[in-house]
């Protein structure tokens, strides 16, 4: 019972948070008609944690791998800008860019577990790597986003 109760409210904080930065994502983007690829990332990464949070608590780890397809389609995108020369914009401590790879690396790397972990049918992993990449957003946030 009380792990139900942890998944709701995780999964009512994250769909808050996540509304409101799809929110102020969509309306800085409108206002400077740019394109900021870290954002793009972010605004996919909102509906696939819902999908996979809906995963988690409804015990059905198939949502999982359809919906992280457009997160990598995403990463793919940051990667190719990457290559490309294209500078990556963060909107604090744009100084330690080599610190935010590593973590989206780390991220992304994560995100291949659980991705695995739900196609095995793994309950348990798939949700304890949905708290860890939950509370890598936390962390990344905190050091990167205003």
């Amino acid at each position: 019972m009380k792990q139900k109760k942890f998944i709701s409210i995780i999964a009512f904080l994250s769909i808050l948070s996540a509304f409101l930065m799809v929110t102020s994502v969509l309306s800085q983007t409108q206002r400077r008609g740019t394109v900021n690829l870290v954002k793009e990332e972010m605004l996919v990464l909102d509906p696939a944690f819902k999908k996979i949070i809906d995963a988690v608590v409804l015990g059905d780890l198939r949502y999982i791998k359809p919906a992280l397809i457009e997160v990598h389609e995403a990463r793919e995108n940051v990667e190719k800008a990457v290559k490309a020369g294209q500078k990556i914009t963060l909107q604090k401590n744009q100084d330690k860019i080599k610190e935010f790879v590593e973590l989206d690396d780390k991220f992304h790397g994560e995100l291949e577990i659980l991705e695995k972990a739900a196609m095995a049918g793994n309950k348990n992993v798939v949700r304890d790597q949905t708290h860890k990449l939950l509370d890598a957003c936390v962390v990344c946030h905190e050091g990167f986003k205003k």
